[in-house]
């Protein structure tokens, strides 16, 4: 049971390491956009994720069906032939050297090291597999929902917030839609 409750931690480190990841991306791709617009999405980003952990705090059930989520997807992953805690200790062992780099020329060769690559390329096909399967879908399907409806009742400026973020993406990355 210790070791399916750190896993479940790794997992989180390794979705927020993951988003932070995409987080990263997207402003960089915002490097030719006047600052004002990659400051707007920094801080839309920003105010998202206080409403969404608001809703979290205020509504325990949120964590049990994001758990639940999660334990469904790994056994989905293990069906399909993946170790996902096999993975997530390696994406976690790349973060521990990325933390004690000292140079971005040191912390980009580890990004760029071939078990870095094969463990992210194995996350997503894991996680490609799990999400192909219904009952995961369904599941995450409600989880959106549920979510949101709770950041909303957070804020009520929640669906504001989120056109507004889509609108810059849409501006920064014009075919992505």
């Amino acid at each position: 049971m210790q070791r399916h409750d750190m896993l479940k931690g790794l997992k989180m480190l390794v979705a927020a390491a993951l988003a932070l990841a995409v987080s990263g991306a997207a402003v960089a791709q915002m490097g030719q956009q006047p600052g004002a617009m990659e400051r707007e999405f920094m801080e839309i980003q920003q105010r998202l994720a206080q409403i969404q952990q608001q809703a979290v705090e205020n509504n325990p059930e949120l964590r049990e069906q994001a758990d639940a989520l999660e334990d469904l997807v790994t056994d989905k992953m293990r069906e399909a032939g993946y170790d996902p805690g096999a993975i997530m200790e390696d994406l976690l062992a790349a973060q521990a050297r990325m933390e004690e780099a000292r140079t971005d020329a040191e912390r980009r060769e580890i990004l760029e090291s071939r078990e870095v690559r094969e463990a992210q390329r194995d996350l997503q096909e894991a996680q490609q597999a799990a999400m192909r399967d219904p009952e995961v879908q369904a599941a995450q399907q409600a989880l959106e929902e549920d979510m949101l409806d709770a950041m909303r009742r957070e804020d009520p400026q929640t669906d504001r917030l989120l056109e507004r973020m889509q609108e810059i993406q849409e501006q920064v990355q014009p075919g992505m839609r």
